[in-house]
């Protein structure tokens, strides 16, 4: 069984950097990826750092203002504070209600 929620990060993870990086999704280069923030209304001079963690994963662009950041909004490129996480709790027995997990998941609402 599979159940989903979303979870905006942006309340657990109060971090500068974090809430001024950017997800650009899809295998490509580093040029790219940069020609994907342009094309999205980044300026090389409003980027601070770019990089990956590892060969097949998405880039992801620390830029200079928390506020060019959020105002940048296209298609593969993703504030990360706004994606969505993906909570697996194995070997849950299905008997167990919707209610019964969220009540044990709610102590991370107030982090």
């Amino acid at each position: 069984m599979y159940r989903r929620s979303d979870i905006n990060l942006s309340r657990f993870v109060n971090n500068e950097i974090y809430l001024r990086t950017l997800r650009i999704d899809g295998r490509m280069s580093r040029e790219d990826a940069l020609r994907k923030l342009a094309t999205a209304g980044v300026d090389i001079s409003d980027i601070e750092g770019i990089y990956r963690e590892g060969e097949k994963n998405p880039w992801h662009a620390v830029l200079k203002s928390r506020e060019k950041a959020g105002s940048i909004s296209a298609d593969g490129i993703k504030n990360i504070s706004n994606l969505i996480i993906d909570l697996r709790i194995n070997w849950l027995p299905l008997y167990v209600n919707d209610l019964v997990i969220k009540e044990v998941l709610s102590p991370m609402e107030t982090f």
